[in-house]
C-alpha cells in the first residue's frame, strides 16, 4: 500500500510538472502573444507622429491618453526600447491619440502635443506632459501650464497658443480616436505590432515580441 501511494504521488508530480511546462511554453511562445489583426493598424497614416527606425518595415503603433497613468508608465518602458539597438533601430514607432472621457484634461493635453508637433517637437512635448502629468492633470484650465511647457521647449508661444485652439488640431485628434475605435481600442495604452494587437502580461514578453518581429 505504501509503495502504491509513493507511485501515485510520483505520477501526480509528473503530471503537474508537465501541465506547468505546457502553460509556460504556451505563454512564452511569441505566436500566442498577439491578439486580433487589423488591416487599419498595418500601415501608417500621413498624419502619424513617428520615431525610432525610419525603415517602416516593423511597425509598432500606440494608442494613448496623455493623462493616463498607465500610459505614463509605459512611456518609461518605451524609452528603454528606443535605446535598445535591437528594437530602436529596427522598429518604427507611431503615436496616436485616444483621450479617455474620464480624464478631463486629456484632450487639452493632446492639443498641446499637436501644437508642439506643428513646430517639430511633438515627442518632446508629449514627454514633458508625461513627466509632469501629476502637476497639470487636475487643473481647472491647464492652458497656462502648457504654455509654460512650450516656453521650456523654446517654441513660438504665439503660434503654439493659436494652434492649440485650431480646428485642424482637433480634427487630427478626432481622426486618431476614430481610427482607434475602428481597431477596437477600449483602453490605454493599446499597442499594435504590424497590425496585430499586442496581448502580453510582462514587459519581458513585450520586448521579446518586438525582438522576434525584427529577426
Amino acid at each position: 500500500m505504501q509503495k502504491n501511494a509513493i507511485l501515485i504521488t510520483i505520477f501526480s508530480l509528473i503530471a503537474i510538472f508537465g501541465f506547468l511546462f505546457l502553460v509556460y511554453a504556451f505563454s512564452n511562445n511569441p505566436s500566442n502573444q498577439g491578439g486580433q489583426e487589423f488591416s487599419q493598424a498595418k500601415t501608417l497614416l500621413t498624419s502619424d507622429h513617428i520615431k525610432w527606425s525610419p525603415e517602416k518595415k516593423t511597425l509598432l503603433i500606440e494608442y494613448a491618453d496623455l493623462q493616463c497613468p498607465a500610459c505614463k508608465s509605459f512611456h518609461s518602458v518605451l524609452k528603454q526600447f528606443e535605446s535598445d539597438p535591437e528594437i530602436g533601430k529596427k522598429v518604427t514607432f507611431a503615436f496616436r491619440h485616444f483621450p479617455l472621457t474620464m480624464h478631463k484634461n486629456a484632450v487639452p493635453a493632446a492639443r498641446a502635443a499637436e501644437a508642439a508637433g506643428r513646430q517639430g517637437k511633438f515627442f518632446e512635448m508629449s514627454g514633458l506632459l508625461y513627466d509632469e502629468q501629476g502637476s497639470w492633470s487636475q487643473l481647472g484650465n491647464p492652458t497656462d501650464y502648457f504654455v509654460n511647457l512650450a516656453k521650456k521647449l523654446k517654441l513660438d508661444v504665439e503660434k503654439f497658443t493659436a494652434d492649440m485652439k485650431s480646428p485642424e488640431v482637433q480634427k487630427k485628434i478626432d481622426a486618431d480616436t476614430a481610427s482607434g475605435y475602428a481597431v477596437q481600442v477600449n483602453s490605454t495604452p493599446t499597442f499594435f505590432l504590424n497590425g496585430k494587437k499586442i496581448e502580453v502580461e510582462t514587459i519581458d514578453q513585450f520586448k521579446n515580441l518586438l525582438e522576434n518581429a525584427v529577426k
